[in-house]
């Protein structure tokens, strides 16, 4: 799977091969390349692998799972009779 941060580096080297073009036919085919590159990146329905920030922790950098909101009932024999909140 390619990273985006490949993408990004291919879009910057398009991008100096378009400024540095000596006509405009050059400098329109560059400007195709990009937007292939662009509409390759936001077409597509997989998500492509973020960098990860080098001054994060690995720890600090995943993202954190939700609580879960399921809670075990608790079985008990001293005459609770149900799952109503109001059991004591």
């Amino acid at each position: 799977m390619i990273s985006y941060q490949a993408v990004l580096q291919q879009l910057e080297k398009h991008l100096a091969d378009a400024k540095q073009a000596a006509s405009e036919q050059q400098i329109r085919e560059t400007l195709s390349a990009i937007r292939a590159l662009c509409d390759v990146v936001l077409d597509s329905s997989v998500e492509l692998p973020r960098a990860q920030p080098k001054h994060l922790p690995q720890m600090l950098a995943t993202e954190p799972t939700p609580p879960s909101l399921y809670t075990a009932k608790v079985e008990e024999d001293d005459g609770a009779n149900g799952d109503s909140i109001f059991d004591f």
